[in-house]
């Protein structure tokens, strides 16, 4: 086998790989710092190395996300499993655990919890909420639930709150929505629902990268009318189930073009409903808190 330096390997795939994702694969299959990567470009690769990362730059190159192919991605600082039962943990819902860990220490300061995150997936939302929460609060009185449809995804999560040893204090749940825990709704004075839906029209997801479309999970992504038939079940749900008084905050990730729309299911199921709209980093409407 001819052997192959860092700067043949720049030339060879460079022009097909970002550099940030080119240098994330090869820190994994050579087990060296980025840094030392970048100050020896003459560095020869062992037979070893050499077939890690020529296995993982060719699946990058067919569009495969970089977190699959190493098998982890960080959120929030921390570093979660991740397979293709799961979605990849996007930037752009930290804002979501931002709102929630802000409006937990802000308002329900020494009040009982319950924060349910819906459609968990890899578990990133309420892992980093019960390690973040629980650090700057000291909180006793938070009761942390995760649901998902997906068995396998389930799996994944069980995984992760083992990982970052909070396994202990989430009670996770196999089901649709509300579904599973309906019966149990209104035991904590204030209920939180953390939840990134699938929220994607048909016409955004035909226009996606491929990168999304080719590998991530078609089921966690996509929802009818508009992107908003998920949520808009949600809502009836927790219609149905408020026969408490519980005061109830949700956190809808959403598509900026959403804004208008999701706005207006939610004053048909609940017209009191106070609203606030968080963007992201773009200034983007990003996430949709409600409060009834």
């Amino acid at each position: 086998m001819i052997s192959l330096s860092i700067a043949g390997l720049q030339k060879k795939y460079l022009l097909g790989i970002a550099p940030e994702d080119f240098f994330v694969l090869l820190t994994h299959a050579t087990n060296k710092e980025k840094v030392f990567l970048l100050a020896h470009p003459e560095y020869e690769l062992t037979a070893e190395e050499q077939g890690r990362v020529l296995q993982y730059l060719e699946r990058r190159l067919a569009r495969e996300p970089v977190a699959y192919i190493v098998g982890t991605k960080e959120f929030y600082g921390h570093d979660f499993f991740v397979t293709p039962a799961t979605l990849v943990p996007r930037p752009e819902t930290e804002l979501l655990v931002e709102c929630v860990i802000t409006h937990v220490q802000q308002n329900l300061a020494e009040e009982t919890i319950d924060i349910i995150d819906i459609g968990t997936g890899s578990g990133n939302i309420i892992i980093t909420l019960s390690k973040e929460i629980g650090r700057a609060n000291h909180a006793s009185g938070i009761t942390y639930h995760a649901i998902d449809i997906s068995r396998n995804a389930l799996v994944i999560a069980k995984k992760n709150a083992e990982r970052h040893d909070v396994s202990d204090i989430i009670y996770f749940h196999e089901g649709n929505l509300l579904e599973p825990i309906a019966n149990e709704l209104g035991t904590a004075k204030n209920i939180i629902i953390a939840a990134n839906l699938p929220y994607l029209s048909k016409k955004i997801y035909s226009e996606s990268d491929s990168d999304v479309r080719d590998y991530e999970p078609h089921s966690a992504l996509v929802s009818d009318r508009e992107g908003l038939a998920h949520y808009i079940r949600l809502l009836e749900e927790l219609q149905h189930s408020l026969h408490t008084s519980s005061k109830i905050t949700c956190f809808f990730e959403i598509s900026p073009e959403q804004t208008q729309s999701i706005t207006q299911e939610i004053h048909t199921f609940f017209p009191g409903a106070t609203i606030l709209i968080h963007q992201d980093l773009s200034g983007r409407d990003r996430l949709i808190q409600a409060t009834f």
